[in-house]
């Protein structure tokens, strides 16, 4: 609140120009002239003090001006605001400096984009990796920086969670792998680095499984059809025969389960960084699979809870190849009824298989996806299960940019939950 002394100032100002107003009406018996004057003197006087604010206004170095404790203790106040903000400001961009100083050491490559993916900066390995000029490129869209459709589209959604790797050369070996994190309040730390070695060495994993799988089959085939021969033509009364040879059959059956898991996995591997563009109609691809484990299930209950029609972007194999190894894990290890439901929530569609059946200990649902990791090896070797089930479900989530969430409480039940982005819905033809 203004103090009293302002207005005190302002009064002895209006006095004076009363005085002088009156002076010059008892010399000029004017009062017209005499007010004029008056209004004259104590404009000027107004303007003088705008004119010191103004200048302290565009160079507030100083002590503000003007007198009068009240309108002093205002501007003081301005002026101390105004003094803080440059210090902090600088402050803030201190560290920008000697980060980058600490980027340029870097082996690794590291580039800075703003808010608008525009390059800002780069040090000397990635000049060197990415092959830019950086006194040419600077302000030029990352995009045409480092080519290539994958990361434009993986910038555009700006999702930066996991890393993503391209092949930007002509050289189909070449991999690099981009890894985006937040730097000061709008910009961006890339960092890329050259994953070729590590990229051929999963490659060569993949390719060896699925390659060895693929050559079990045809002895496992022989083998498969020299039981059933000797199954044909064994003795019925021979019992201990009859038994050893439906064993061999039935373990037979499980090692072609595991070829085709392990040769699915890797094709779903193979394939992983490729974009999925098929559009799925879900409901149709639900009830097909519900009619067709009914069949093969027939003393089971599958109920379908379909709260939504969303059709979604992936590919229809994988997404029902998942899906079905889903419930039939739910019928394997459940005797009540088996619950798929297709739904909308706040962050996407989402899909989920619900059970009541004994549960799963929280100690191993991290675990879950992981190759052969079982939570109870007989009862697993009771049911004909490979162990491959839910590895397959984790790559086809990572491969349609969904989450996989596991609920489960030991003696109520499971739910296995896929929740889809929203970018990937397609909303119903008109």
């Amino acid at each position: 609140m203004t103090k009293p002394s302002f207005f005190i100032l302002e009064f002895r100002r209006l006095a004076v120009a009363v005085g002088l107003a009156f002076a010059v009406w008892l010399i000029t018996q004017d009062w017209k002239i005499a007010l004029m004057l008056g209004v004259a003197g104590l404009a000027v006087s107004w303007g003088w003090q705008l004119a010191r604010l103004y200048r302290w206004f565009s160079q507030p170095d100083d002590l503000p001006p003007i007198g009068g404790s009240g309108v002093r203790g205002i501007l003081h106040d301005v002026y101390v605001l105004r003094s803080r903000g440059p210090a902090a400001s600088a402050q803030r961009q201190r560290p920008q400096p000697y980060l980058k100083d600490s980027l340029a050491s870097m082996r690794d490559a590291a580039l800075i984009i703003n808010s608008d993916t525009r390059l800002v900066w780069c040090n000397d390995a990635a000049e060197y990796l990415l092959g830019i000029r950086f006194e040419e490129e600077e302000g030029k869209p990352l995009s045409d920086v480092v080519p290539g459709k994958q990361l434009k589209r993986y910038v555009k959604k700006e999702i930066f969670q996991k890393p993503l790797r391209v092949k930007p050369g002509p050289d189909p070996e070449f991999c690099l792998q981009f890894e985006f994190s937040r730097f000061g309040a709008d910009d961006r730390l890339v960092f890329v680095k050259d994953v070729t070695e590590q990229d051929k060495l999963e490659r060569m994993r993949r390719d060896f499984v699925g390659n060895v799988s693929h050559e079990l089959r045809t002895p496992l085939t022989v083998i498969k059809g020299y039981i059933e021969t000797l199954q044909s033509l064994a003795d019925v009364a021979d019992k201990t025969l009859h038994k050893s040879l439906s064993s061999m059959d039935t373990q037979v059956i499980r090692m072609e389960r595991l070829i085709e898991d392990l040769l699915w996995l890797s094709r779903i591997e193979s394939v992983e960084g490729e974009r999925k563009d098929d559009e799925i109609h879900v409901v149709d691809a639900l009830v097909d699979i519900r009619d067709g484990l009914a069949a093969a299930w027939p003393e089971r209950d599958i109920e379908l809870d379909i709260r939504c029609e969303h059709r979604i972007l992936g590919s229809a194999i994988e997404l029902r190849s998942a899906i079905s190894n889903l419930v039939v894990n739910a019928l394997k290890y459940s005797d009540e009824t088996v619950t798929i439901r297709w739904i909308d929530s706040v962050v996407g569609p989402s899909l989920s298989v619900e059970d009541a059946g004994e549960g799963i200990e929280g100690k191993h649902i991290p675990r879950l996806t992981e190759r052969f990791y079982r939570v109870e090896k007989s009862r697993s070797q009771e049911t004909g299960g490979t162990g491959l089930g839910l590895a397959i479900v984790k790559h086809v989530a990572v491969s349609h940019d969904a989450k996989l969430f596991v609920d489960s409480e030991v003696g109520k039940g499971s739910v296995f939950r896929l929740v889809f982005p929203i970018d990937r819905i397609v909303s119903p033809s008109l």
